[in-house]
Protein backbone atom coordinates (compact mmCIF):
# COMPACT_ATOMS: atom_id res chain seq x y z
CA UNK A 1 0.00 0.00 0.00
CA UNK A 2 1.34 3.44 -0.94
CA UNK A 3 2.32 5.63 1.99
CA UNK A 4 -0.06 8.45 1.08
CA UNK A 5 -3.02 6.12 0.73
CA UNK A 6 -2.25 4.44 4.04
CA UNK A 7 -1.95 7.76 5.86
CA UNK A 8 -5.23 9.03 4.39
CA UNK A 9 -7.07 5.81 5.24
CA UNK A 10 -5.63 5.73 8.75
CA UNK A 11 -6.59 9.36 9.31
CA UNK A 12 -10.21 8.62 8.35
CA UNK A 13 -10.13 5.57 10.60
CA UNK A 14 -8.85 7.80 13.39
CA UNK A 15 -11.78 10.20 13.06
CA UNK A 16 -14.17 7.24 13.37
CA UNK A 17 -12.32 6.03 16.45
CA UNK A 18 -12.46 9.58 17.80
CA UNK A 19 -16.24 9.54 17.40
CA UNK A 20 -16.35 6.39 19.53
CA UNK A 21 -14.01 7.97 22.09
CA UNK A 22 -16.48 10.84 22.47
CA UNK A 23 -19.21 8.34 23.33
CA UNK A 24 -16.90 6.55 25.76
CA UNK A 25 -15.86 9.80 27.47
CA UNK A 26 -19.52 10.80 27.89
CA UNK A 27 -20.82 7.46 29.15
CA UNK A 28 -18.06 5.69 31.06
CA UNK A 29 -17.82 8.18 33.97
CA UNK A 30 -21.49 7.49 34.70
CA UNK A 31 -21.03 3.73 34.24
CA UNK A 32 -23.49 3.78 31.34
CA UNK A 33 -23.44 1.26 28.51
CA UNK A 34 -21.39 2.11 25.44
CA UNK A 35 -23.96 0.44 23.18
CA UNK A 36 -27.32 1.42 24.59
CA UNK A 37 -29.12 3.71 24.11
CA UNK A 38 -28.04 4.62 20.56
CA UNK A 39 -26.51 8.06 19.99
CA UNK A 40 -29.14 10.76 20.42
CA UNK A 41 -29.61 14.47 21.08
CA UNK A 42 -29.26 15.15 24.80
CA UNK A 43 -31.98 17.83 24.69
CA UNK A 44 -34.78 16.47 22.50
CA UNK A 45 -33.87 12.79 22.71
CA UNK A 46 -34.11 12.17 18.96
CA UNK A 47 -32.00 9.27 17.74
CA UNK A 48 -29.28 10.44 15.37
CA UNK A 49 -29.43 9.22 11.79
CA UNK A 50 -26.42 7.54 10.14
CA UNK A 51 -25.69 10.74 8.20
CA UNK A 52 -25.44 12.65 11.49
CA UNK A 53 -22.85 10.19 12.79
CA UNK A 54 -20.27 10.76 10.05
CA UNK A 55 -17.17 12.02 11.89
CA UNK A 56 -16.15 15.66 11.38
CA UNK A 57 -18.40 16.19 8.33
CA UNK A 58 -21.67 15.90 10.25
CA UNK A 59 -20.56 18.46 12.84
CA UNK A 60 -19.53 20.93 10.15
CA UNK A 61 -22.63 20.32 8.01
CA UNK A 62 -24.95 20.84 10.99
CA UNK A 63 -22.88 23.81 12.19
CA UNK A 64 -22.53 22.24 15.59
CA UNK A 65 -26.26 22.03 16.32
CA UNK A 66 -28.99 19.41 16.52
CA UNK A 67 -30.93 19.27 13.26
CA UNK A 68 -34.26 19.07 15.11
CA UNK A 69 -34.12 21.30 18.18
CA UNK A 70 -31.03 23.38 17.48
CA UNK A 71 -29.27 22.40 20.70
CA UNK A 72 -25.52 23.09 20.50
CA UNK A 73 -23.18 20.13 20.11
CA UNK A 74 -20.03 20.59 22.17
CA UNK A 75 -16.97 21.52 20.13
CA UNK A 76 -15.10 18.84 22.06
CA UNK A 77 -16.72 16.27 19.77
CA UNK A 78 -15.11 17.84 16.72
CA UNK A 79 -11.81 18.35 18.53
CA UNK A 80 -11.52 14.72 19.60
CA UNK A 81 -12.37 13.44 16.13
CA UNK A 82 -9.84 15.72 14.44
CA UNK A 83 -7.07 15.11 16.97
CA UNK A 84 -7.53 11.33 16.87
CA UNK A 85 -7.46 11.42 13.08
CA UNK A 86 -4.23 13.43 13.22
CA UNK A 87 -2.62 11.06 15.73
CA UNK A 88 -3.55 8.04 13.63
CA UNK A 89 -2.13 9.74 10.54
CA UNK A 90 1.13 10.44 12.37
CA UNK A 91 1.31 6.81 13.50
CA UNK A 92 0.81 5.61 9.92
CA UNK A 93 3.36 8.08 8.57
CA UNK A 94 6.17 6.49 10.55
CA UNK A 95 6.52 3.66 8.00
CA UNK A 96 4.42 1.59 5.64
CA UNK A 97 3.95 -1.88 7.20
CA UNK A 98 5.44 -4.62 5.04
CA UNK A 99 4.70 -7.68 7.17
CA UNK A 100 2.25 -8.93 9.76
CA UNK A 101 4.33 -7.85 12.76
CA UNK A 102 4.55 -4.28 11.47
CA UNK A 103 0.80 -4.17 10.88
CA UNK A 104 0.24 -5.42 14.42
CA UNK A 105 2.61 -2.74 15.72
CA UNK A 106 0.68 -0.02 13.87
CA UNK A 107 -2.65 -1.30 15.19
CA UNK A 108 -1.30 -1.46 18.74
CA UNK A 109 0.21 2.03 18.59
CA UNK A 110 -3.09 3.39 17.33
CA UNK A 111 -4.98 1.59 20.11
CA UNK A 112 -2.59 2.96 22.73
CA UNK A 113 -3.10 6.49 21.39
CA UNK A 114 -6.87 6.00 21.57
CA UNK A 115 -6.59 4.96 25.23
CA UNK A 116 -4.52 8.05 26.00
CA UNK A 117 -7.10 10.16 24.19
CA UNK A 118 -10.11 9.00 26.18
CA UNK A 119 -8.16 9.24 29.45
CA UNK A 120 -7.26 12.83 28.60
CA UNK A 121 -10.90 13.79 28.13
CA UNK A 122 -12.24 12.06 31.24
CA UNK A 123 -9.48 13.48 33.44
CA UNK A 124 -9.93 17.01 32.11
CA UNK A 125 -13.72 16.98 32.37
CA UNK A 126 -14.34 14.78 35.41
CA UNK A 127 -10.99 14.42 37.17
CA UNK A 128 -11.24 10.66 36.62
CA UNK A 129 -8.88 8.06 35.21
CA UNK A 130 -11.22 5.12 35.01
CA UNK A 131 -10.32 1.54 35.86
CA UNK A 132 -12.79 0.49 33.14
CA UNK A 133 -10.33 2.00 30.67
CA UNK A 134 -6.93 1.48 32.28
CA UNK A 135 -7.25 -2.13 33.44
CA UNK A 136 -8.14 -3.52 29.97
CA UNK A 137 -5.49 -1.20 28.50
CA UNK A 138 -2.84 -2.73 30.76
CA UNK A 139 -3.84 -6.16 29.51
CA UNK A 140 -3.60 -4.95 25.92
CA UNK A 141 -0.17 -3.50 26.64
CA UNK A 142 1.09 -6.84 27.97
CA UNK A 143 -0.22 -8.72 24.96
CA UNK A 144 1.23 -6.09 22.64
CA UNK A 145 4.65 -6.35 24.26
CA UNK A 146 4.70 -10.10 23.65
CA UNK A 147 3.47 -9.82 20.08
CA UNK A 148 5.95 -7.17 18.98
CA UNK A 149 9.00 -7.76 21.16
CA UNK A 150 8.85 -11.30 22.48
CA UNK A 151 10.12 -12.07 25.97
CA UNK A 152 13.00 -9.53 25.87
CA UNK A 153 10.56 -6.83 24.82
CA UNK A 154 8.14 -7.88 27.55
CA UNK A 155 10.84 -7.50 30.22
CA UNK A 156 11.64 -3.98 29.01
CA UNK A 157 7.97 -3.05 28.96
CA UNK A 158 7.36 -4.51 32.42
CA UNK A 159 10.33 -2.54 33.74
CA UNK A 160 8.92 0.61 32.19
CA UNK A 161 5.50 -0.03 33.69
CA UNK A 162 6.88 -0.64 37.16
CA UNK A 163 9.07 2.45 36.97
CA UNK A 164 6.28 4.68 35.72
CA UNK A 165 3.80 3.54 38.35
CA UNK A 166 6.48 3.53 41.04
CA UNK A 167 7.51 7.15 40.46
CA UNK A 168 3.94 8.41 40.78
CA UNK A 169 3.26 6.12 43.75
CA UNK A 170 6.31 7.56 45.50
CA UNK A 171 5.10 11.11 44.88
CA UNK A 172 1.63 10.21 46.20
CA UNK A 173 3.22 8.80 49.35
CA UNK A 174 5.52 11.75 49.94
CA UNK A 175 3.11 14.52 48.86
CA UNK A 176 -0.46 13.38 49.67
CA UNK A 177 -3.30 15.07 47.81
CA UNK A 178 -1.40 16.20 44.74
CA UNK A 179 -1.97 13.11 42.61
CA UNK A 180 -4.24 10.08 42.69
CA UNK A 181 -3.78 6.37 42.18
CA UNK A 182 -5.41 6.71 38.79
CA UNK A 183 -2.35 8.74 37.81
CA UNK A 184 -0.11 5.91 39.02
CA UNK A 185 -2.03 3.35 36.98
CA UNK A 186 -1.89 5.59 33.91
CA UNK A 187 1.86 6.08 34.37
CA UNK A 188 2.15 2.30 34.61
CA UNK A 189 0.31 1.96 31.31
CA UNK A 190 2.51 4.61 29.68
CA UNK A 191 5.60 2.78 30.92
CA UNK A 192 4.24 -0.54 29.73
CA UNK A 193 3.73 0.67 26.16
CA UNK A 194 6.91 2.77 25.92
CA UNK A 195 9.29 0.52 27.87
CA UNK A 196 12.75 1.47 29.04
CA UNK A 197 14.14 4.08 28.64
CA UNK A 198 11.09 5.55 26.89
CA UNK A 199 9.11 5.92 30.10
CA UNK A 200 11.77 8.28 31.47
CA UNK A 201 11.27 10.65 28.55
CA UNK A 202 7.49 10.34 28.86
CA UNK A 203 7.61 11.29 32.54
CA UNK A 204 9.97 14.18 31.77
CA UNK A 205 7.59 15.56 29.14
CA UNK A 206 4.64 15.10 31.51
CA UNK A 207 6.21 16.92 34.44
CA UNK A 208 7.70 19.76 32.38
CA UNK A 209 4.55 20.42 30.34
CA UNK A 210 2.34 20.07 33.41
CA UNK A 211 4.53 22.48 35.37
CA UNK A 212 4.50 25.04 32.56
CA UNK A 213 0.71 24.90 32.18
CA UNK A 214 0.17 25.07 35.95
CA UNK A 215 2.46 28.10 36.13
CA UNK A 216 0.65 29.87 33.30
CA UNK A 217 -2.74 29.18 34.90
CA UNK A 218 -1.49 30.47 38.24
CA UNK A 219 -0.01 33.66 36.80
CA UNK A 220 -3.11 34.33 34.68
CA UNK A 221 -5.39 33.92 37.68
CA UNK A 222 -7.20 30.82 36.41
CA UNK A 223 -5.80 28.80 39.32
CA UNK A 224 -5.03 29.73 42.89
CA UNK A 225 -2.08 28.52 44.97
CA UNK A 226 -2.92 25.04 46.21
CA UNK A 227 -5.22 24.20 43.29
CA UNK A 228 -4.31 21.05 41.41
CA UNK A 229 -4.05 20.50 37.66
CA UNK A 230 -4.95 17.04 36.29
CA UNK A 231 -1.79 15.09 35.51
CA UNK A 232 -3.45 12.59 33.17
CA UNK A 233 -3.41 14.77 30.03
CA UNK A 234 0.29 15.46 30.48
CA UNK A 235 1.13 11.79 31.04
CA UNK A 236 -0.85 11.11 27.87
CA UNK A 237 1.13 13.81 26.05
CA UNK A 238 4.43 12.31 27.16
CA UNK A 239 3.33 8.79 26.29
CA UNK A 240 2.04 9.85 22.89
CA UNK A 241 5.25 11.72 22.11
CA UNK A 242 7.38 8.67 22.88
CA UNK A 243 5.07 6.30 21.01
CA UNK A 244 5.32 8.43 17.88
CA UNK A 245 8.83 9.86 18.13
CA UNK A 246 10.66 7.75 20.69
CA UNK A 247 13.60 6.98 18.42
CA UNK A 248 14.13 10.63 17.55
CA UNK A 249 13.90 11.64 21.21
CA UNK A 250 16.49 9.02 22.18
CA UNK A 251 18.86 10.15 19.41
CA UNK A 252 18.48 13.78 20.48
CA UNK A 253 19.27 12.83 24.08
CA UNK A 254 22.39 10.95 23.02
CA UNK A 255 23.47 13.91 20.88
CA UNK A 256 23.06 16.29 23.81
CA UNK A 257 24.92 13.91 26.12
CA UNK A 258 27.80 13.73 23.64
CA UNK A 259 28.21 17.52 23.80
CA UNK A 260 29.08 17.44 27.48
Amino acid sequence: MAAGLLIAFWAVLGTAVGSFLNVAADRLPGEASLLSPPSHCERCGRRLSPVELVPVWSYLALRGRCRTCGAPIGVRSLGVELSTGLLFALAASRSVPSNLREWVALLLTSAYLAVLGVVTVTDMEHGLILNRVIVPALGLGLIGALLTGGWPGLLSRLGGGLLGAGVIALIITLVPGGMGWGDARLAGFVGLVTGLPGVLFALFVAFVSGGVVAGVLLVSGHRRPGDTVPLGPFLALGGGAVLLYGEEILRAFHALAALR
